[in-house]
């Protein structure tokens, strides 16, 4: 079905226990500190509704039932271009792509688990005879149906990393029993993104060594199962809209869970008790939102270049040299990043279950690049801004009598009207200078992987190793031996690396259009 916003506030009324700051939240769809972030996503579902959008936003199936673009399964290039013309279409629509966890990204997480179920139940241990592939399909079937939202928590508690034992010893989430129901939960999912608005937590384990079977629970729990507290830090949005456009319309709200002996019924469990998968496959599983999360950070790169040439124009120093090459910097980083969501989707390839994958290291390397380069573009634009980014007069003060011809005066530009130059700046400080813009800011930064981690992970690719295709070329220029593949890519089971797919495995010969 369709959900409507209405049908989404209502589920939100449903006995969760929630904090934002130091106040306890009744209802999420109506408490003054989550009813705005509350509305927007109802908004979210309501805009699916639109037949003016209808060809963007929905898809009909093979049974005949129109769905929303979130649950569509991509099996071709051209595919894939449709789903990520509809990712920008939601984030261009919503706050200017600054909801980085909105539904549709939300449940694109889900799409390893559907695209390839068998090894989630054949690798786990302790849960024999359960039917978790099963379980995989039947959710992602519920899920789809009801247009319900599954928000992610993969993060476990920082511990103390001098001790060899921190992880096992600390409060990460961890099964204390197992019965005939489900497994019971004791512990903290350090933090996820929208959780207070979503209708089921997506649990899942960022593989650390020393982790033991007890701690490693994927799957899904109801976000009002007893014993679920979510804690939500404070609210850092702006009440006042016409002030602040874009940080009054809502905070999404990052939060730690605690589950304090929580029942999750085997209905909801995917895959329990082995490190090893642990580390082999849930980085592929968020191969998707890095995917979405580099196609929002080419939308947030093109808003920043048209924020500079805007203020340029306004300002008249658009056409002088030193500042156009500094906007062709900024245009160019735009660009770049665009340049890695196109060449991503070009070099795909097919999964397991007969999806139409971005090549992932295409779109890391974006990622790499994006953050690299993001606060040094921010700098520019701030700073060809000058005074504008934050000097300029309130509303109540541009509408003063005695003093508006004055703002008037001093806000005059080479190109357009002297309010424009007011309605410039209220974005941009939004957006770079404010607490609700520097969380904006942080999201980005750890989202996922942060860059250290990022550049870490890839490198132990086995494509970028001495042995890998890379290097290929070198060795034979030198006149080395060529090596066998690296050991450690060698010892990764075949299910994992069917979702990397390195550069001369499982490749279309010419993607697919």
């Amino acid at each position: 079905m369709l959900r409507t916003g209405k049908q989404y506030l209502e589920s939100l009324n449903d006995g969760r226990v929630v904090w934002v700051g130091n106040e306890q939240v009744e209802n999420v769809a109506t408490h003054p500190l989550t009813r705005d972030y509350a509305r927007l996503t109802a908004d979210f579902f309501d805009l699916h509704h639109d037949k003016a959008h209808q060809d963007v936003l929905t898809f009909v199936d093979e049974a005949g039932e129109r769905r929303s673009m979130m649950w569509f399964q991509h099996r071709s290039k051209a595919d894939l271009v449709r789903k990520r013309q509809y990712h920008e279409f939601i984030m261009k629509h919503f706050v200017a792509a600054s909801c980085p966890r909105m539904p549709d990204v939300q449940n694109y997480i889900l799409v390893t688990y559907i695209d390839d179920p068998e090894p989630w139940e054949t690798a786990s241990v302790g849960a024999e005879g359960r039917g978790l592939a099963n379980n995989i399909r039947s959710f992602y079937q519920h899920a789809m149906d009801n247009d319900l939202v599954c928000a992610p928590h993969f993060v476990d508690p920082q511990a103390d990393r001098s001790s060899p034992d921190a992880h096992a010893t600390s409060p990460a989430l961890r099964i204390v029993e197992t019965n005939d129901q489900g497994i019971i939960v004791n512990g903290v999912k350090a933090i996820g993104t929208g959780s207070a608005f979503s209708n089921f937590l997506h649990l899942g384990v960022f593989f650390r060594p020393g982790a033991k079977g007890d701690q490693i629970i994927y799957g899904v729990c109801p976000a009002n199962a007893k014993g679920v507290t979510i804690v939500c830090r404070e609210s850092v949005v702006d009440e006042d809209k016409t002030e602040h456009p874009l940080s009054a319309q809502g905070d999404e709200l990052d939060s730690t869970v605690l589950f304090d002996n929580v029942l999750i019924e085997w209905k909801y469990i995917f895959h329990i008790g082995n490190p090893e998968h642990a580390k082999l496959y849930p980085q592929r599983v968020f191969d998707w939102v890095h995917y979405h999360a580099l196609i929002r950070q080419a939308v947030r790169a093109e808003l920043l270049a048209g924020l500079a040439i805007l203020v340029s124009e306004n300002l008249g120093t658009a056409k002088i040299e030193a500042v156009q090459q500094r906007l062709a910097k900024i245009i160019g980083f735009q660009q770049t990043t665009f340049a890695h969501v196109l060449a991503a989707e070009d070099q795909g390839f097919y999964t397991p279950g007969g999806l139409y994958k971005p090549d992932v290291q295409l779109f890391n390397w974006g990622r790499v690049y994006f953050l690299q380069n993001f606060g040094v573009m921010i700098d520019e634009l701030v700073d060809l801004c000058g005074r504008s980014a934050l000097m300029f007069p309130t509303q109540k003060q541009w509408d003063d009598p005695k003093m508006r011809p004055w703002f008037e005066k001093l806000n005059k530009g080479s190109n357009g009207e002297p309010f424009d130059r007011v309605k410039i700046g209220r974005v941009v400080r939004d957006l770079y200078l404010t607490a609700w813009g520097g969380r904006l800011f942080m999201f980005e930064n750890f989202n996922g992987t942060p860059l250290q981690t990022l550049l870490s992970l890839t490198m132990k690719r086995a494509e970028f190793t001495g042995s890998g295709p890379l290097a290929a070329f070198a060795r034979k220029v030198v006149g080395l031996e060529t090596k066998d593949a690296d050991t450690e890519y060698k010892s990764t089971a075949d299910y994992a690396k069917a979702q990397d797919a390195a550069r001369n495995q499982n490749r279309p010969m010419q993607a697919a259009e």
